[in-house]
C-alpha cells in the first residue's frame, strides 16, 4: 500500500468534512436522506446483529467497530439494538456530530478521531478482536481500499464480520443506460448545489481520467478517478482468507426524485457485502 497517498486521503477527509460539509453531509449521503436505503440498511444491520448475537456470550454484547464513521447515522442502529461500539474517524467535526446523535447511548460509545489504519494496526497489536467491523460509504474515500479490508478482516473474531455499505460498484460493470442515468441523475441534483463551475471543471477532468494530487475533492472522493469499487476484487479478497460473503445490489443517488425513479426501474449502481463465517455466500 503506497502509505504517502493513504496520508494525504485521511488528511483531505478532514479538510473537507470540517464544521460546515458535515451539516450539509446528509443532503448529499442517499443512504441518509433516502428512507428506503435507511430501512434497507437497517435490515441488513439487524441480520448481522442477530447473528453476532449467537456467538456472544450471555454476560456480553457484540463488539463494534466502526471505520469512518462520520456523523453517526450508521453508528446508531448498532447501539440501540445494544452493541457496544468503537466509532473512528479522522474528521472531529464528524465525531462531534456522532456524538451528540448517540448521547442516550454514551456508555455503550467510544469514540476515536483518528486514522483507520492507524487504528487497525493498534488493535491488531493489542489483539482486540470484534464481532462486527462497519464501513459505512467508506472505501471509496480510502486510496487502497483492499489493504483496508484485509486489515478490518485480521481484526474480527472467530465468528466476526465484516459490513461494508453504500459504496459504487466497479463502473465498467454497469449497463449503458445505468450508467448514463446515474450521470443524469447526479447531475440534475449537482446543479442546484454551490461551486457549480469548481464542480463542473473537477467531473470533466476526472471524465478524463485526470487526478490532482494537491486537490482535496480528489484525495477525499478517490471513486471518482477511481471508476467505482471493484466488487469482484473484494469478493476475490475474501474468497483467498477462506469466508463467505453476501453482496446486495441496489440503486441510490443524491435526488429523491430519481431515486424513486432509479428504484422502481430496478436499477443497480451500488452495492453492500456483508463476510465472515456466515454459511452463506453468493452475489
Amino acid at each position: 500500500m503506497d502509505e504517502r497517498a493513504a496520508k494525504i486521503a485521511a488528511m483531505a477527509n478532514s479538510v473537507v468534512y470540517d464544521s460546515e460539509a458535515t451539516r450539509d453531509y446528509i443532503d448529499g449521503a442517499p443512504h441518509v436522506k433516502h428512507a428506503s436505503l435507511r430501512a434497507l440498511y437497517g435490515s441488513l444491520v439487524v441480520g448481522i446483529y442477530d447473528r453476532s448475537l449467537k456467538h456472544t456470550a450471555t454476560s456480553e454484547v457484540p463488539q463494534v467497530l466502526d471505520l469512518g464513521a462520520g456523523e453517526g447515522s450508521a453508528t446508531l442502529p448498532f447501539l440501540e439494538l445494544g452493541a457496544r461500539v468503537t466509532a473512528v474517524d479522522v474528521s472531529e467535526s464528524m465525531l462531534a456530530a456522532l456524538k451528540e446523535k448517540c448521547t442516550a447511548y454514551a456508555g455503550m460509545l467510544e469514540a476515536e478521531c483518528r486514522d483507520v489504519f492507524d487504528m487497525l494496526h493498534h488493535m491488531r497489536d493489542t489483539g482486540r478482536k470484534f464481532d462486527v467491523v462497519v464501513a459505512n460509504s467508506f472505501l471509496h474515500h480510502v486510496p487502497d481500499y483492499l489493504a483496508l479490508t484485509r486489515d478490518a478482516v485480521a481484526v474480527l473474531s472467530p465468528h466476526g464480520q465484516f459490513f461494508s455499505f453504500q459504496e459504487p460498484l466497479w463502473h465498467d460493470s454497469l449497463g449503458p443506460f445505468a450508467r448514463r442515468f446515474s450521470n443524469v441523475a447526479y447531475l440534475a441534483w449537482r446543479v442546484f448545489k454551490g461551486d457549480k463551475l469548481g464542480g463542473f471543471k473537477r467531473r470533466r477532468r476526472r471524465s478524463r481520467g485526470l487526478y490532482l494530487e494537491d486537490c482535496p475533492e480528489d484525495n477525499a472522493e478517490y471513486h471518482a478517478v477511481r471508476e467505482g469499487i471493484d466488487q469482484n476484487a473484494m469478493m476475490d479478497l475474501f474468497k483467498e482468507s477462506g469466508l463467505d460473503y453476501q453482496m446486495v445490489r441496489y440503486f441510490s443517488t443524491q435526488s429523491r426524485l430519481f431515486q424513486f425513479i432509479g428504484s422502481s426501474l430496478g436499477m443497480k449502481n451500488t452495492f453492500a457485502i456483508i463476510s465472515g463465517n456466515t454459511g452463506k455466500s453468493g452475489a
